[in-house]
């Protein structure tokens, strides 16, 4: 993904969408397809149960179905920690997060040079410049995998994603709980913003 600039080269915030666990792409699909009638987001995070309960032959399917949907429209599909299953369903690229993530270098060794790899980095800094040395394409900032947001954590990735924006080139990616950090997260410098999932049940509250 690459970050948007207006005619000033001023960075312009755009939207990457992160799906619920999916197992399976029903009733999810029919309202993407819903949402995606009236908001294009850049990016699309298809997240789906560990590998345990969902293996990659079975996951396969509904990697193929939610990538029907979104890659005709010019958005990104990312897939979460699977590298192996994203280059063998072609998707855009992909998401390392949580405990089931491989390490970056590893991933980039899976998906070659074309494919895009982000990586959530929660509130580390260190984690962030460790992330971009071994190949990621961009770093997330977040208050960690399915944590609940408290107002430290909330400040702590506006912070953090000032810093960022200020100090390196690679975009950034900032979550934001609720509506009203969007235009925080977007002043600080955040070349993409990731809602929480409430986003989902009311997607037009947020100015994005």
């Amino acid at each position: 993904m690459t970050a948007k600039t207006t005619g000033e080269s001023q960075r312009v915030s755009e939207l990457y969408l992160a799906t619920p666990v999916l197992a399976q792409a029903e009733p999810f699909l029919s309202a993407l397809h819903k949402q995606l009638a009236t908001c294009q987001p850049a990016a699309l995070l298809l997240r789906l149960p560990p590998v345990a309960q969902m293996p990659d032959s079975a996951a396969a399917p509904l990697v193929a179905a939610v990538a029907s949907c979104v890659q005709p429209m010019g958005i990104a599909l990312m897939l979460q920690n699977r590298a192996a299953l994203a280059v063998a369903q072609a998707c855009d690229g992909v998401h390392l997060c949580g405990d089931e993530a491989p390490d970056t270098a590893t991933a980039r060794r899976v998906v070659g040079e074309a494919m895009q790899l982000g990586v959530d980095v929660g509130l580390s800094r260190d984690h962030a410049m460790r992330a971009g040395e071994e190949g990621a394409d961009y770093i997330c900032f977040t208050p960690g995998e399915d944590v609940a947001a408290t107002p430290e954590s909330v400040a702590a990735v506006l912070e953090l994603t000032r810093w960022w924006a200020v100090m390196m080139e690679l975009p950034v990616v900032a979550q934001a709980s609720v509506a009203a950090e969007v235009a925080p997260l977007t002043a600080a410098g955040a070349d993409f913003i990731m809602p929480a999932q409430g986003w989902w049940d009311n997607p037009q509250d947020w100015s994005l």
